[in-house]
């Protein structure tokens, strides 16, 4: 279980009425555990920003590395205990561990699409692994990740003519 879990044990401080409704709120997490996942996320936004480069100049091999090491993760699936992995899959809510789940399986495509040098797919593959960043954050991390925190529109108080 890796994706984005440190800012999603954020409260649900200052938001709108909106953004209350989506904000999902994941239950506090053991100091153990949240370390490593800090240190997990840390991997992956490192590697995320290092696929850039090796995209725009077809480093295939580097992105099917990057590729394979998201889906393998970084340090969560080879420093959790059995108990650590108990408890996150206890607390963690369905639609989290599916979303994480969809990210390591589409860091495998990206791998596999760079061995076959389709840079269609490593583009789409990419974009895949960067829109489920955004989908995660704006769900679970709103006050880590306040962007995604949408204004009132001025217009949803107003009576319609």
């Amino acid at each position: 279980m890796t994706l984005l879990l440190v800012a999603c044990t954020a409260r649900n401080n200052g938001l709108t009425q909106k953004n209350q409704h989506a904000h999902q709120q994941l239950p506090p997490l053991p100091g153990d555990i949240s370390l490593l996942l800090t240190l997990e996320m840390q991997a992956i936004s490192k590697s995320m920003m290092e696929l850039v480069p090796a995209i725009a100049t077809a480093d295939w091999q580097k992105i099917s590395d990057i590729g394979s090491q998201i889906k393998q993760s970084y340090i969560m699936q080879h420093q959790l205990t059995a108990q650590q992995r108990q408890t996150l899959q206890r607390i963690l809510p369905t639609d989290f561990k599916k979303i994480d789940f969809q990210f390591h399986q589409t860091a495998g495509k990206l791998a596999l699409a760079a061995k076959q040098r389709n840079r269609e797919l490593v583009n789409f593959y990419f974009y895949k692994l960067n829109e489920a960043c955004s989908q995660c954050h704006s769900q679970y991390a709103l006050i880590k990740f306040p962007g995604f925190i949408e204004p009132e529109s001025p217009f949803e108080h107003t009576p319609h003519h």
